[in-house]
């Protein structure tokens, strides 16, 4: 659901971030990151530290998770040293993600989400990105009866 918010042009960036994990490109997301980077999946409860492991959990998405996947950014706000937007993400579930012991159900997902984070001389620095598992559970077929 689209919320009409206008994005401040500080936020610019923001789009050209989430195209790149639209293009499921593990370069271009982690060319936007500083070479320390951290980065929290609290839905996954997951931590990435460095560009290699941002590289390798975005590369994963695709293959483990869901080959369609795409983000739709809502909300963004973002100062000289932070930032946060809302997102949804869409896709099929159609990949194994042996790591979580999630099989493919084929099932569509929409998920909402926010990502908050620092930003150090332009370049993310840490972010945190907050979503329901449940809701992606419930929504593949996934769900502990």
């Amino acid at each position: 659901m689209r919320l009409g918010f206008r994005r401040d042009p500080a936020a610019a960036w923001i789009d050209d971030y989430v195209a790149a994990w639209n293009a499921h490109d593990p370069v271009a997301v982690t060319d936007f990151m500083t070479n320390n980077v951290i980065y929290l999946d609290f839905g996954l409860g997951e931590e990435y530290r460095g560009i290699e492991a941002v590289r390798d959990f975005v590369a994963g998405m695709e293959l483990g998770f869901s080959s369609n996947y795409r983000f739709t950014l809502e909300l963004a706000i973002v100062t000289e040293d932070a930032y946060a937007y809302e997102w949804t993400m869409t896709g099929t579930n159609d990949g194994d993600d042996e790591e979580h012991g999630f099989p493919a159900t084929g099932e569509r997902f929409e998920i909402p989400g926010v990502s908050i984070g620092t930003l150090h001389n332009g370049r993310i620095r840490e972010n945190r990105d907050y979503w329901n598992m449940s809701t992606y559970l419930n929504q593949v077929g996934l769900a502990p009866e």
